[in-house]
């Protein structure tokens, strides 16, 4: 029959099974098929022999089947084993189309009858191919069973990841067209699932697209969008669909295992980054050692170094794994944005890759599919969520900042005015008015007394300190000369000299800080504190400064009457706490408030290194 032909085929044969809504048929009366679930002979290794009808396997073990060998305490050398199936043909399936159902074998097969080979799926060399999810179909050829006599199925298996061994459950030796149909209808889940992964991976390819137009090219998109294109071109490359095109090769199998063992690497950065952390030497040294197992399965494709690599591969991704739990963890405790969806999708992915990697967790024998691409979608459902909510918080933001940004300038110059007209404009008047009378006094060639001239030089020293206090409000240029802590404990000093609250500063050994930070900092130290002082009615205020490894924590606590700091929190009012968060924001750091009957609490944690 030509391919073309038998495509065509067994589409027709696969929308009927469709449109009877996949229930299996048996067209099939018992007596014209049969069923080889049960117990057959086994014995791990590789001998060309073993194909033969006349082989004495009398001393062989015997295993269930369908079950995979792990399961059955079986671990064969370089993962090659031999199934050897007896059975009887009665006369009354001699009329039909002869084939064998064998459902899913983990990873590839040779299929013989009597000890001619029918077929097989994958690749068994040491440049292996997988078709883990393929069912297998083998139609016998014309005259090669012996009716009412003994047969002999054997099937050498190589198993390269996880469980090894047959599957599926009805193992039928039957018609064609009656299989055919079975093995649609039981694998209707695994078809819809496939596409619907397909799905999947190009609606977060399309909307990490989306984001880059939208100009949100920040790194944590890019990485994710990394690694979903990994991830997609793994799903794609071992589906069933691109195996059923003839175009999975060994080569193809050769960069399926490098970009497996790679995608870890992806997963570090794209954390890393959506957390803005800083890439330590650690972080730098385990992405080096997936990106050498990657290099290395290029390098050494066998079969047997593969095992080695895999080995590595799992130690590596084992420490990767408590590593990234325990800071999604500790990031989340800090209240970092969106680190909740992060930590659930995280320890999803994680709890997934440990049980199928480590544990042999294999979820392929009941749902098709592997347990990581479960646990991989629904971290990247988790991510995208995450992201989608800091684009939608951060344009949120930018919308109101506009508005926010003008309030604050007209308030400023409210502020300038107010100062320069009540503190300046009156000393500057008092002074043109006596300088006035000194002039009359001059031309009348009236005496001036001595003490007007001291007077006159005070009231416009007094103008110029006002004038530069102002200017320090806006600007200390100290800033520039001192660190971080003298310039809290100076401005301190200054507010319980004018207002008479009481200050105390606390600072432990810092590390130095860049000129941009320290401004920032001391910004939002002004702002916290302008806010105790204004509206909380506090009579004391304490500020910590303190080192959390690469972190500079401050915290500003009064004991005021305080406010509902969730209710300011959700509705964003006031510009002060406004403004301490976009700052904190800017230095890529974490704003906490806490606030009751006691008091209230400004804390911010900022990365200095």
């Amino acid at each position: 029959m030509p391919y073309e032909h038998k495509v065509i085929g067994n589409m027709i044969v696969f929308f009927i099974a469709l449109i009877l809504h996949c229930t299996p048929v048996n067209a099939q009366t018992p007596e014209k098929r049969i069923l080889l679930d049960g117990f057959h002979k086994f014995s791990p290794g590789d001998n060309p022999a073993w194909s033969s009808p006349y082989y004495d396997d009398s001393q062989w073990r015997s295993i269930i089947v369908p079950g995979s060998w792990q399961s059955q305490g079986i671990r064969p050398v370089k993962g090659i084993g031999w199934y050897r199936i007896h059975f009887t043909a009665p006369d009354s399936i001699n009329h039909i189309k002869p084939t064998v159902l064998l459902g899913r074998i983990g990873d590839a097969d040779e299929v013989f009858l009597n000890g001619v080979k029918i077929g097989g799926e994958g690749l068994i060399s040491e440049r292996f191919v997988e078709a883990t999810k393929v069912d297998r179909l083998y139609v016998i050829p014309e005259n090669l069973i012996r009716y009412n006599e003994a047969n002999l199925i054997a099937i050498r298996v190589m198993n390269t990841y996880l469980n090894g061994g047959i599957f599926d459950k009805g193992i039928i030796v039957g018609d064609y067209n009656a299989l055919l149909i079975k093995k649609l209808s039981r694998n209707k889940y695994a078809i819809v699932m496939e596409f619907c992964f397909f799905t999947f991976f190009a609606v977060f390819f399309v909307t990490c697209f989306f984001f880059f137009v939208q100009g949100l090219r920040d790194r944590e998109y890019i990485y994710f969008w990394l690694f979903i294109s990994i991830y997609g071109i793994l799903f794609v490359l071992g589906s069933v669909t691109f195996y059923n095109t003839g175009l999975k090769t060994s080569l193809i199998q050769l960069a399926i295992n490098a970009l497996a063992a790679l995608l870890p690497a992806g997963l570090v950065l794209l954390l890393m980054h959506v957390y803005q952390e800083k890439l330590t030497v650690y972080i730098k040294a385990i992405i080096l050692i997936f990106l050498f197992i990657a290099l290395a399965t290029v390098l050494f494709p066998g079969y047997s170094s593969r095992g080695y690599l895999y080995e590595a591969w799992k130690i590596n991704f084992i420490l990767t794994a408590g590593f990234l739990v325990f800071f999604a963890v500790k990031t989340y405790l800090r209240k970092f944005y969106e680190s909740g969806p992060v930590l659930l999708g995280i320890t999803g992915l994680i709890i997934g890759l440990i049980l199928e990697s480590v544990g042999g967790l294999d979820l392929l024998q009941i749902t098709g599919f592997f347990l990581w691409d479960y646990s991989a979608g629904f971290f990247m459902i988790c991510v995208m969520y995450a992201l989608t909510a800091r684009y939608t918080r951060i344009k949120e933001e930018l919308r109101s900042a506009s508005v926010r940004i003008l309030d604050a300038h007209e308030d400023e110059r409210e502020r300038l005015a107010r100062e320069l007209h009540d503190g300046i404009g009156p000393s500057l008047l008092a002074i043109k008015l006596r300088l006035q009378m000194l002039e009359t006094m001059i031309k009348e060639r009236t005496s001036i007394e001595k003490e007007v001239i001291p007077e006159l030089i005070s009231d416009i020293s007094a103008a110029i300190d006002e004038l530069r206090a102002i200017a320090m409000d806006l600007r200390p240029s100290f800033l520039e000369n001192i660190n971080i802590v003298e310039a809290i404990s100076w401005h301190a000093g200054k507010i319980q000299e004018n207002l008479g609250i009481g200050i105390k500063v606390d600072a432990g050994d810092l590390m130095e800080v860049s000129p941009r930070t320290k401004d920032n900092i001391y910004r939002i130290y002004q702002e916290a504190l302008t806010n105790a002082v204004k509206h909380s009615g506090a009579t004391a205020v304490k500020v910590v400064l303190k080192m959390k490894g690469n972190l500079l924590s401050m915290e500003i606590k009064d004991n005021g009457k305080g406010f509902d700091a969730d209710r300011a929190e959700r509705k964003r009012t006031g510009l002060g706490l406004y403004n301490i968060r976009e700052r904190v924001e800017l230095l890529s750091g974490i704003f906490r408030i806490k606030s009751d009957k006691t008091g209230t609490s400004v804390c911010i944690e900022v990365p200095v290194s």
